[in-house]
């Protein structure tokens, strides 16, 4: 019903403007899969939207926008986007549906709108470490600021915010959970070539309807405790906390800094987030857990430039308040007692993809890691673009979920853009080598084409 009501609405929106108003613009796409194992290499399902799974062989996507502007430095932006995927979903669902409305430094968004990748995609989490590109976007209601927001002229103190409000409409362990975001960062920008920003990132899972406990509380009054972060009790037994029987929420949090400046000619950003999903983490006291980036770009770097950005990350979620743990135990990143499916969305993690499922795809088997990755792009022979992904990590499991042995993986992939005529061609290679699985090698051929 949701999406007849909003195709509906695009085709209302279109009619009810002077075409000659209207920017429209469209994109279709397939995606042909072929691998050696069972899955996927780890990079050619990964951080793809949501649009290729570990079993996909076949994708195909098609997309259209209208954009109508409404001044000089506003417009109202509609979305639609159709999606099928072989593998685990094998079925038609909605990639895009949304109503939008922009201006110079403000961004509302009503609907399922996929977020606008950043670091020239060589991040392994985007933007946040517990919010990455790694599923579908889910419907809900967005607001937030496009740009820093200075309270006087171009530089000095500023800042960033957003709030969100989504649904959870995917087959979960507690139906119709909601998630609550917000975030707040105070922005410093002492000149064009210097800005930094720390700030805080808070998520929230709650309401829905338990399986044995019934509807949780979603009322007015338990949406204040889950937007103030309150309602943390004593553990009541079986493994539950008071918080969670009142339905108060499945909280995350992340600490960000980032620093923006420019060296000897480069755009230089490192980046550092600290997670969090209780009170000892709140404090510090699981650090070093987190993500700690640098992402160097050559805004100078001639188009047939070799390396035209590179990115490193390293990632430790060990610590988990090992040394300071709760009245149930050290963390359990990205699990939930009580929100059993944890920190997904479609069988797919929402944040760091580094943590992973297990075979049945419903529980976080493995939470505790050490990562390196690093992420290249630029012109390969002065006439292919190209980017690469490289991870090594090492797993260590999760608290109660089943025995993994420790291992080493390294995972890589390799994008080449062949043709960019007609219609755009690109190959990508995928490997995994695993202490564990051995070697998998995956390849795949996208086309797509753009119609403005």
């Amino acid at each position: 019903m949701k999406q007849k009501l909003l195709t509906l609405l695009f085709v209302a929106f279109v009619l009810s403007v002077n075409a000659q108003e209207l920017d429209f613009r469209g994109n279709i796409n397939t995606n042909g899969l072929l691998f050696s194992e069972e899955n996927s290499p780890f990079w050619m399902h990964t951080n793809q939207r949501g649009r290729i799974d570990e079993l996909t062989n076949f994708s195909g996507l098609i997309n259209a926008f209208a954009l109508y502007n409404l001044s000089e430095n506003s417009n109202l932006e509609l979305g639609l986007g159709a999606l099928y995927q072989d593998g685990y979903a094998d079925k038609l669902q909605l990639d895009e549906a949304y109503l939008a409305f922009n201006n110079s430094w403000l961004g509302v968004v009503a609907g399922r709108k996929q977020r606008k990748e950043m670091y020239r995609g060589l991040s392994a989490t985007n933007q946040s470490i517990l919010w990455s590109l790694n599923a579908r976007p889910l419907p809900g209601i967005r607001l937030f600021t496009k740009r820093p927001v200075f309270f006087k002229n171009n530089s000095g103190f500023g800042f960033e915010a957003s709030l969100e409000e989504y649904f959870m409409d995917d087959d979960r362990y507690v139906e119709n959970t909601r998630i609550h975001h917000k975030s707040f960062h105070l922005v410093y920008r002492s000149s064009p070539g210097f800005q930094i920003s720390a700030g805080l990132r808070h998520f929230v899972q709650w309401g829905g309807t338990h399986p044995e406990l019934g509807d949780l509380p979603s009322d007015f009054e338990a949406y204040t405790r889950v937007v103030t972060a309150r309602g943390v009790g004593e553990d009541t037994g079986d493994g539950i906390s008071e918080q969670e029987i009142n339905g108060l929420g499945n909280h995350l949090g992340s600490y960000e800094i980032n620093i923006k400046t420019i060296l000897a000619g480069y755009n230089l950003e490192i980046i550092y987030n600290h997670l969090f999903e209780d009170g000892s983490g709140s404090v510090l006291r699981n650090t070093p857990d987190g993500r700690y980036g640098i992402f160097i770009e050559d805004p100078a770097a001639p188009v047939d430039s070799w390396f035209q950005a590179v990115m490193y990350e390293f990632y430790y979620t060990k610590n988990q308040s090992k040394n300071f743990p709760t009245s149930d135990g050290e963390d359990n990143y990205f699990n939930n007692n009580l929100y059993r499916s944890g920190w997904t969305y479609e069988n797919r993690v929402l944040g760091l993809p580094f943590i992973t499922l297990g075979p049945d795809r419903f529980r976080i088997n493995n939470n505790k890691i050490v990562a390196h990755h690093i992420g290249l792009s630029g012109m390969a022979f002065k006439k292919v673009p190209y980017r690469f992904l490289g991870s090594f990590r090492q797993n260590y499991g999760a608290k109660g979920g089943g025995n993994i042995t420790e291992h080493h993986v390294l995972s890589t992939y390799l994008d080449l853009s062949l043709l960019q005529n007609i219609v755009n061609l690109n190959l990508q290679l995928g490997t995994d080598f695993s202490e564990i699985d051995g070697p998998n090698f995956g390849a795949g051929i996208s086309i797509s084409k753009s119609f403005l």
